[in-house]
């Protein structure tokens, strides 16, 4: 019973890890052109998944950014995803000994004898989407394929056939948020610590048409929710006093503040895969510091 346990909590760490380590895609290529392939699309059957990993060696290598280990490269022929190879690497405690090796033609056609056209792999096991990149990446979360890059490509699937191919050319335009960190996931790198930004300066309210607040040291304003364009403008935002709480005049700040927000440009805004969105913004709390 204690190993059961034991073997569960290894397993549950190992989850979890893999799903806050950001990981490698596949490789497709399309009319000779190559593009990342931001997931895994066996792991769209689980049986097949389960099937493959058999078949691969044991002694190929991990690391936390390629939890299954492999490489899988893939092609659009006929209007067809087809899979090409497989890919891994054989594990050696000499780095110059460790070698990149294909699984071979055989066993992956054994593994995938159900999805054989001719001399193709065609993955009629896989419907919805893949999502495809190249280029600069614009946004980082160290989790899975949650990133985004300038260029990227939305191919919809049917059992494997192609039904439509989006392409986007993402993009960022440089501004304020209130999710001030410093981890290097917003394209801006010089924004300041959210200590250091005045916020009665960025967002000026006159405090002298609530003299209720007179003794009021600071104010604090939630962002329910916030639409933004394409330069950078908030279009409309959705503002609520926190702090102090039930004070009669909250509504009328809270609506001067949505007007101070919507004065200020640019704010960080986002075009990713045909959306505009903006970033620390909705969903955030922020202590307003009087000037008195």
């Amino acid at each position: 019973m204690m190993k059961r346990l034991v073997f569960f909590f290894i397993l549950t760490l190992v989850s979890l890890n893999m799903h806050a380590t950001g990981q490698e895609g596949d490789i497709i290529y399309i009319d000779g052109e190559y593009w990342e392939l931001l997931g895994k699309p066996v792991y769209a059957d689980s049986v097949l998944s389960r099937e493959l990993k058999e078949a691969l060696p044991k002694g190929r290598g991990y690391t936390t950014s390629n939890w299954a280990g492999y490489t899988a490269f893939w092609s659009i022929q006929q209007e067809q995803l087809c899979l090409d190879s497989i890919q891994y690497e054989i594990y050696n405690a000499d780095p110059k000994k460790s070698r990149t090796e294909c699984l071979p033609s055989d066993t992956l056609h054994r593994v995938f004898s159900k999805y054989i056209d001719g001399k193709r792999i065609v993955a009629t096991w896989f419907n919805g989407d893949i999502r495809l990149a190249k280029g600069k990446m614009i946004y980082y979360v160290h989790s899975g394929f949650e990133r985004n890059y300038e260029n990227e490509r939305l191919v919809t699937l049917d059992h494997g056939k192609v039904c439509e191919m989006k392409d986007f050319q993402n993009y960022f335009v440089e501004g304020f948020s209130f999710d001030r960190s410093s981890s290097g996931r917003w394209p801006g790198k010089n924004m300041q610590p959210m200590t250091n930004v005045k916020l009665h300066e960025v967002f000026p309210l006159h405090m002298e048409n609530y003299p209720e607040l007179a003794d009021v040291k600071q104010i604090v304003f939630s962002v329910k929710r916030a639409r933004v364009d394409a330069q950078g403008h908030l279009v409309e935002c959705e503002v609520r006093v926190l702090r102090p709480k039930d004070v009669e005049c909250s509504p009328r700040l809270a609506a001067e503040m949505a007007e101070a927000m919507k004065a200020y440009h640019p704010w960080l805004v986002s075009y990713i895969n045909g959306e505009f969105r903006g970033y620390g913004i909705q969903g955030y709390s922020f202590p307003y510091i009087l000037d008195k």
